[in-house]
């Protein structure tokens, strides 16, 4: 079985076409008006002769019928007739002229020198999308005039699909054709006949031709007819009678539904899928019920790929608009902020460059009151009349010499330790430092953390703790002339220098900050020569020292820092400022308060300060940037601790060095090795310039979102307005007249 139900063959008539054609060497008849140019081609009833019209010049193609025996003269009289009646239409071949009473009959058509569809489509198999709609649209358009004038094709197929030199449609063998108002059955070819056709009882339908519509444009899309497959083709010439080869290809289209090949191919879109979906719906209730829906569909597609451009420039040009508006937005947003975080920047540096100064003028202050108390309690009357009796006893005098000489100091120290001679400067030292224990002055208060007296060459006589010690933390009895407190110097001497060789302070002296390893506290040491009788020069050497400790923590600056709330925003940093290695240590921080690290809950957060090459220092040449005023981001070398979290980030930074206080006449005005920084947390600073930032883009997302929602909803109205002004074309219709369109029935 072929495949094609138009034709029905004999071996025999097969046969003799083929001898005819081997024979046609010369025309079957002459036609007047005509001149026979070459043979076109041969089939079971006659021949087709290319010719041209003598009076016209154009080429013609003319079919003899020369089987009069073989011929169904009442199909082909109504195929020319129903040539002639649409031959008017520029989308269907053209009749001009007829010869049924000449001998052998014939009819003159147009030529067409591009063949058919079926003849392009076997060349270079699949077509363009674009290309293939085109010419989907003509075989449409003449499709749908032919059943405007009542006549249905029955057998659409490619090779019944004619093209011209511009590849142009004409619908061509309407020997299957039946007028709408006709009964009789009438099959097509397989893969192109609806599944309701494939019946020898079916009536025709309008719907037929729709689905033929769909088969030509599934075919020129993908390459293949619907359903088209060796397994089936050969069920179908296996099935025996004709009634069942169709039943076997109406059950094969049922059973696999509708093809899907189409849908994703590059160039397909949802549309011209669904027309061919529409077409091909195996259930014909579900189909185009007529081909002016097929062509409204295909207008309705076109129109949307036409205005498709102009919503994308609708939607686009707007956002693109906004988009442009934004950038700007932000970027002017930004600007501003970067303008305004400069100029609270420089507000913010001169902040805390007063801050630093107030600090370190409050500082100058605290210490003019450690001065002025050392200076007081070096002069009590009962204090200097119970070390006057200790140094000039001859015992204690014995056991001094010998500590000093380390002549057996150990021994010596034990006994001045359970001495009853030093009994009473020991209680008169403990009286005076109780008088201090957070005592208020002018500025604040004074918390002195020891209090003691040594000797003209160092050892201490007398000792008082503000807090219990062990006896082998006390120092009472042992010799420190090295140390700074005693002999007036800007560093401690090497510790076994010898005590003789080391000449005692002669005025008031501000010891730099040395670090406890008892209490993990940096302290600092005010001192000052104590005279029995006026001395004759100021070279003299003193009788004793007096000298008064206090924790850096227990200076009220220092102890602002520590009632600040967890997360610090401006502290006060005490930096040691003595040339050498030491320069830039970090010697009070809010960190180093030791209730707050011993009270921490959580062990591994728990980082002690050490006093070695990890201690933390501001890097010499951040300190000499600070020094120099220059404005830059300070990172807190505190921050790098395990719990120094609080203190990471930049910070805005102002240093500050501390003089000493001027309380002796003649004295001449000197700085300390202390240097006050303070720090203040950026992120504070422009916090306002964020917060503002945030609010301004939030203002602006939410106007963005709103004019989004403004275009969307005038793209939506657009869009529905011009689907409504698009004709309805519902499927479930039957042809109505529209134009030159007139009534069919579904059946």
């Amino acid at each position: 079985m072929s495949g094609d139900f138009t034709q029905h063959q004999s071996m025999g008539e097969q046969l003799e076409a083929e001898r005819l054609s081997l024979q046609a060497t010369t025309p079957p008849a002459d036609i007047p008006g005509y001149r026979m140019e070459k043979f076109l081609g041969a089939g079971a009833f006659g021949q087709v002769w290319v010719g041209r019209d003598l009076n016209t010049g154009r080429r013609v193609a003319i079919k003899f019928y020369l089987h009069r025996g073989g011929v169904n003269w009442s199909l082909l009289a109504r195929e020319v007739k129903h040539l002639v009646q649409l031959s008017a239409d520029r989308y269907i071949v053209q009749v001009l002229g007829v010869g049924w009473d000449a001998n052998p009959p014939y009819y003159v058509m147009e030529y067409l020198e591009s063949g058919s569809l079926e003849d392009l489509l076997a060349a270079q198999g699949r077509m363009p999308v674009g290309q293939a709609v085109e010419l989907f649209h003509g075989i449409c358009t003449g499709l749908n005039h032919s059943h405007g004038k009542g006549v249905l094709h029955c057998d659409l197929k490619p090779a019944n699909v004619l093209l011209d030199e511009d590849l142009r449609p004409r619908l061509a063998d309407f020997g299957q054709s039946r007028m709408s108002n006709e009964q009789t059955p009438a099959l097509g070819t397989l893969f192109y006949m609806a599944p309701e056709q494939a019946n020898l009882d079916a009536a025709p339908d309008a719907r037929w031709d729709v689905y033929a519509l769909g088969a030509i444009l599934y075919r020129i899309l993908t390459g293949n007819a619907p359903h088209r497959s060796s397994a089936l083709l050969q069920r179908i010439d296996t099935a025996g009678t004709l009634p069942k080869r169709l039943e076997q290809y109406r059950q094969a289209i049922l059973r696999d539904g509708p093809p899907q090949d189409h849908h994703g191919m590059r160039g397909v879109d949802s549309q011209l899928s669904a027309i061919i979906d529409g077409c091909l719906a195996v259930d014909p209730d579900k189909r185009f019920g007529n081909v002016q829906q097929v062509l409204e569909a295909l207008e309705r597609r076109k129109l949307d790929q036409q205005r498709r451009p102009l919503f994308l420039l609708g939607i686009v040009g707007p956002l693109l608009l906004l988009l442009m508006t934004c950038v700007l937005t932000t970027r002017t947003v930004l600007e501003t902020r970067g303008t305004v975080e400069k100029a609270l920047r420089e507000k913010a540096k001169e902040s805390n460059d007063l801050a630093a100064m107030f600090a370190s003028r409050t500082l100058e202050l605290e210490l003019r009151e450690y001065f002025e108390l050392v200076l007081r309690e070096a002069h009590d009357e009962n204090l200097l009349f119970h070390l006057r009796e200790a140094l000039d006893n001859p015992e204690l005098t014995k056991l001094r010499m010998r500590i000093a000489e380390n002549d057996d100091a150990a021994k010596a120290r034990l006994e001045w330790m359970q001495s009853e001679l030093t009994q009473p400067l020991r209680n008169a030292l403990n009286q005076r430092l109780k008088l201090y224990d957070g005592r208020k002055t002018g500025t604040g208060s004074i918390d002195l953390a020891t209090m003691f007296i040594v000797d003209s060459h160092g050892t201490i006589v007398s000792i008082s703790y503000e807090n219990p010690v062990t006896p082998d933390e006390n120092s009472i009895a042992k010799n420190f002339a090295f140390r700074a407190y005693f002999h007036g110097g800007r560093e401690d001497l090497p510790s076994a220098t010898d005590p003789f060789s080391v000449r005692p302070l002669q005025r008031t002296h501000l010891s730099p900050a040395f670090f406890s390893t008892a209490t993990q506290t940096w302290k600092m040491a005010v001192s000052t020569p104590i005279y029995f009788q006026s001395p004759v020069n100021k070279n003299a050497t003193p009788d004793a020292i007096f000298v008064a400790t206090t924790n850096l923590g227990d200076f009220d600056l220092m102890r602002a820092n520590q009632e600040q709330n967890v997360k610090v925003n401006q502290i006060a940093v005490l930096v040691d400022s003595r040339p050498g290695d030491k320069r830039g240590t970090i010697i009070q921080h809010p960190l180093i308060d030791r209730p707050q690290i011993s009270n921490s809950t959580d062990p591994d957060a728990i980082e002690p300060y050490f006093v070695n090459n990890n201690t933390p220092a501001v890097a010499p040449e951040t300190l000499d940037a600070l020094l120099a005023g220059t404005d830059d981001d300070y990172t807190d070398p505190m921050g790098a601790l395990k719990n120094g979290q609080q203190y990471r980030g930049p910070w805005i930074a102002a240093v500050q060095p501390v003089s000493l206080p001027q309380i002796e006449r003649g004295d001449e005005q000197e700085t300390t090795d202390l240097l006050v920084l303070v720090q203040y947390r950026w992120s504070e600073v422009i916090a306002p310039v964020g917060d503002l930032a945030r609010k301004l883009i939030a203002y602006g997302a939410v106007a963005v979102v709103g004019i989004l929602v403004v275009i969307f909803l005038m793209w939506y109205l657009v869009r529905r307005v011009g689907d409504d002004s698009r004709p309805a074309g519902p499927i479930n219709q039957s042809l109505t007249r529209t134009g030159n369109t007139e009534t069919l029935p579904a059946r």
